[in-house]
């Protein structure tokens, strides 16, 4: 897929793919990375060498099943060559091949606008994205003029996404206004700390809301996702803010009573900060922790942190 002006606007490289423990920790330890973005209706996977879990001996078994979850999500509309082998290959599907399966054949600049008239958000989303891989910069003011009329929450992302890959400063401010709302749920909220991620923008703005709606989760998987996004947060919040996500996440670290999923993500996110302080709370859990799976994924984030280490304390302004 070709980057545009240097961007590649829907990759994440090395992205959370499940709030499990065996898959996190294959993040932090395995060869090879993961691209998947799940905001917009688009799926997309880059080749996964192969892994190896020491907590479950192998995560692609699960990361064969979420492939297929997110494909079937999408409508059957993204075929993916997905094997249930320790090595799993997944062909990148092209926004050409994605509107192409709507009904989308003719991708010249005019036709791309008139899409996103189209009755799909999803397809309305992807003629964007397009738009923005063509380098048609002087299309800008047209999705502009679509974001400000899009009603569906993820389309409005994937809008942004664009507006960012055509240099225009619209989809930025549209996402981190998004990011402000306190009605939207905490999968949105997710959603657009990702883009902000991927767009190598500042997510700071977030943390009020966000830490408000993973208060109010009931889902050990719900919190566990929000987790692995404080890290995207704490580099550009403020100092309070910035204190917040650190006591909450060594407060989840060596809560006992949390479920495993809760636990390890913190690790990963403690791990994915890599401050000193974060160092020394992963330290102080793998000494005090008595089971011996946990022990050994907080070792294996520990090590992770190492080769990245301080980076929030170098970036933070």
């Amino acid at each position: 897929m070709k980057a545009v002006g240097g961007r590649s606007p829907k990759i994440l490289e090395a992205a959370p793919l499940l709030s499990c423990g065996c898959c996190s920790l294959c993040k932090a330890t395995m060869g090879g990375k993961t691209g998947v973005s799940t905001d917009s209706g688009l799926y997309w996977a880059r080749r996964l060498n192969t892994m190896n879990c020491p907590v479950t001996g192998g995560c692609s078994m699960l990361i064969t099943v979420a492939l297929l979850i997110f494909s079937v999500a999408a409508g059957a509309a993204f075929p993916q060559d997905v094997q249930g082998s320790p090595q799993i290959t997944s062909r990148m599907i092209s926004l050409a091949e994605v509107l192409s399966s709507h009904g989308v054949t003719d991708l010249s600049e005019q036709s791309l606008i008139s899409t996103l008239t189209n009755s799909n958000p999803q397809v309305r989303s992807v003629a964007a994205m397009k738009l923005a891989e063509d380098h048609h910069d002087d299309a800008a003011p047209a999705v502009e003029s679509a974001l400000s009329r899009e009603q569906d929450l993820n389309a409005q992302i994937g809008l942004s996404e664009a507006l960012w890959g055509l240099h225009s400063e619209k989809g930025i401010a549209h996402l981190r206004a998004m990011c402000t709302n306190s009605s939207l749920k905490l999968a949105t909220l997710i959603a657009v700390v990702d883009a902000l991620r991927l767009t190598h923008s500042r997510a700071g703005v977030c943390a009020e809301t966000f830490f408000a709606a993973i208060g109010s989760a009931k889902e050990p998987g719900d919190i566990a996702m929000g987790e692995t996004r404080l890290s995207a947060i704490y580099c550009d919040s403020t100092p309070e803010e910035a204190r917040r996500i650190m006591t909450t996440l060594k407060l989840y670290l060596t809560n006992r009573k949390q479920e495993a999923q809760i636990r390890l993500e913190a690790s990963q996110a403690l791990a994915d900060i890599g401050t000193s302080e974060s160092e020394e709370a992963i330290r102080a859990a793998i000494s005090q922790e008595q089971n011996p799976d946990y022990r050994m994924f907080f070792e294996a984030t520990l090590k992770g942190l190492e080769r990245n280490p301080h980076y929030c304390d170098s970036t933070r302004k």
